[in-house]
C-alpha cells in the first residue's frame, strides 16, 4: 500500500514538523543557563571571590608615592620579619665583623704599610656590593611575589649591570667631589701642630660647612640617578637602565626626593635606638625604595586586583 500519508517509507507515517520547540532550526544552539560556570580565577563555593595576585598582571598607570611606599614597607618588614629583619641582623653581624678585622690588621707604624689591610678593605667592598645585590633582587621578588623567603636568596640576580652603574656613579660623583672642591676634602682639616683653639674651631667650621654644601648637593641631584641601579636590576641593560633611571628621576623628582629625605630621617630614629632600629629601618629604606621605582617605572607593585 502506496498511500502519500506513507510516502514508501517501510509503511511508517512520515514525521511531520510541528511548532513544538524541539522542531526549531535553532534549538541546538539554545544559551545554556546562566551563572553554571565558573571563570578559571574564580572558585565555586558560594560568597567566595577569587583575587589575582599575579605581579605581572597589570602595570602600574596611578600615581607615585612616596608615602604609600614607605607604609607598604613597614608593614612589609613586619609581614615577613623571618626574612627582612633576620636578614638585616645577619647582614648588620657580617659588615660589623669586616670592620672589626679591618681595624685589627691596620699596623701600629701607619695605615699603608699593611698588605692584609689592603686586601680586607677590598674584601669588604666586594661583600658589601654583594650583599646590595642580593637585597636589592629579594626586594623585587618581594613584589612580586608574598611567599618570598630566604628560599629565594641568590635566585635571578642580575650582577655585572647593577655593580657597573654603582661603579660609574661612584667614579662620576667622586671626581665632581675633586674638581669643585680639592683632594683636601678627603684628608679633613689642615691644621699646624702650633695652631690655636680658635683656628682650629675656623678650620673645623668651613669644613663642616664644605660638607654641608656637599651633602645639600648630592641630595639635589639623587634623584636624578638613584632608579638607575634599580632598572638594571630590574632586567634593563645598561644604556637603557642609564637612560630610564634618569628619564624617570627627572618626571618623579619630588616623591623621589621626599622619600630620599624620609628614609634619611627613618635611618637616624634607628641609629638613635641604641642601633637596634636599623635592623627594621634599613630594610625599611629598601623596600620603599624598590617599591617607588616600581611606580616610577610604570611596571607592576604587586597589589592584588579584583579579577
Amino acid at each position: 500500500m502506496n498511500d502519500d500519508k506513507f510516502g514508501g517509507n517501510n509503511d511508517f507515517p512520515r514525521y511531520e514538523p510541528t511548532d513544538h520547540p524541539e522542531d526549531q532550526p535553532s534549538y541546538n544552539n539554545l544559551p545554556s543557563y546562566g551563572g553554571s560556570q565558573e571563570s578559571f580565577n574564580n572558585q565555586g563555593y558560594a560568597g567566595y571571590q577569587a583575587q589575582n595576585y599575579s605581579a605581572n598582571s597589570a602595570e602600574f598607570t596611578g600615581k607615585p608615592s612616596a608615602m604609600d611606599s614607605i607604609s607598604w614597607a613597614f608593614s612589609t618588614v613586619f609581614k615577613n620579619w623571618k626574612l627582612w629583619i633576620l636578614g638585616s641582623l645577619l647582614a648588620g653581624v657580617i659588615l660589623t665583623a669586616l670592620a672589626i678585622v679591618s681595624g685589627a690588621v691596620t699596623p701600629a707604624e701607619g695605615v699603608y704599610a699593611s698588605g692584609g689591610r689592603v686586601f680586607v678593605e677590598i674584601a669588604s667592598y666586594v661583600i658589601s656590593a654583594v650583599v646590595s645585590l642580593l637585597a636589592m633582587r629579594l626586594a623585587l621578588f618581594q613584589i612580586d611575589d608574598q611567599r618570598t623567603g630566604w628560599n629565594y636568596v641568590g635566585k635571578d640576580v642580575r650582577w655585572w649591570q647593577p655593580l657597573a652603574i654603582m661603579i660609574i656613579i661612584g667614579v662620576i660623583t667622586s671626581a665632581i667631589v675633586f674638581i669643585f672642591v680639592g683632594g683636601s676634602i678627603f684628608l679633613g682639616p689642615d691644621l699646624g701642630a702650633d695652631a690655636s683653639v680658635e683656628e682650629v674651631f675656623e678650620a673645623l667650621a668651613g669644613f663642616l660647612g664644605t660638607l654641608a654644601v656637599l651633602a645639600l648637593i648630592g641630595l639635589l641631584i639623587h634623584p636624578l640617578y638613584m632608579l638607575m641601579q634599580w632598572f638594571a636590576a630590574d632586567g634593563d641593560g645598561l644604556g637603557q637602565a642609564i637612560k630610564n633611571g634618569f628619564d624617570a628621576g627627572r618626571r618623579n623628582y619630588g616623591q623621589l626626593i621626599l622619600l630620599t629625605v624620609l628614609n634619611v630621617f627613618i635611618t637616624i630614629g634607628g641609629a638613635i635606638l641604641f642601633f637596634v632600629g636599623l635592623i627594621v629601618a634599613i630594610p625599611v629604606s629598601l623596600l620603599s625604595t624598590a617599591y617607588l621605582f616600581r611606580q616610577c617605572a610604570g611596571r607592576a607593585t604587586g597589589q592584588p586586583t579584583q579579577s
